[in-house]
């Protein structure tokens, strides 16, 4: 797919485009308003085929992200719990007693809910990867690994689970690997 093809199906070729400017079309005619019929003649750009067009095996954009659409709904489940955890952090952390336990426990929570929300995002795009079950997968078990070990620190101050946040690092910079090749 070429990148005219991309913004073409951006702007005007997907589903909820269609539908706005079939909605506006039809605004338009009830009030009484109609196109201007243009002659092919009358156009200033001649209409040549494209010689060497590429068609995607998998069709247009919405067929390939339709292919892998459980990953965009882990998506957004996983940034709609970023944003929970962002504030219930924010309001369970508050009331620590000791300043440098609070900030400690802060930065903690931060870094998980960074690389949550970021790597919830990244999700979005994994129908896209070369590799899609492999990089989402690894990148959803990195992420629930390393956040989910950051988190547990940052609320209960306890370090027990401190390896596998690393191993969920490893997962995460795997995962991002993956798209390389």
């Amino acid at each position: 797919m070429s990148l005219g093809d991309t913004l073409d199906y951006i702007t005007l070729g997907n589903p909820v485009s269609k539908m706005v400017i079939s909605t506006g079309s039809a605004l338009l005619r009830t009030i009484g308003l109609r196109p201007k019929q243009i002659s092919v003649k009358d156009s200033v750009l001649p209409l040549q085929p494209s010689v060497h067009q590429y068609v995607h095996p998998h069709g247009s954009m919405y067929c390939l992200a339709g292919s892998h659409y459980h990953f965009v709904r882990l998506a957004g489940i996983g940034g709609a719990s970023a944003i929970f955890m962002g504030a219930y952090c924010k309001y369970i952390l508050k009331d620590i007693g000791d300043p440098k336990e609070q900030i400690d426990s802060q930065a903690f929570a931060d870094v998980a809910n960074r690389i949550h929300f970021l790597h919830s995002f990244a999700l979005m795009a994994m129908p896209l990867a070369h590799y899609p079950v492999l990089t989402g997968t690894l990148m959803a078990t990195g992420t629930v690994l390393f956040s989910g070990c950051m988190y547990y620190r940052a609320l209960t101050g306890e370090k027990r689970l401190q390896p596998y946040a690393t191993v969920g690092g490893f997962c995460l910079m795997a995962a991002w690997l993956t798209l390389v090749f």
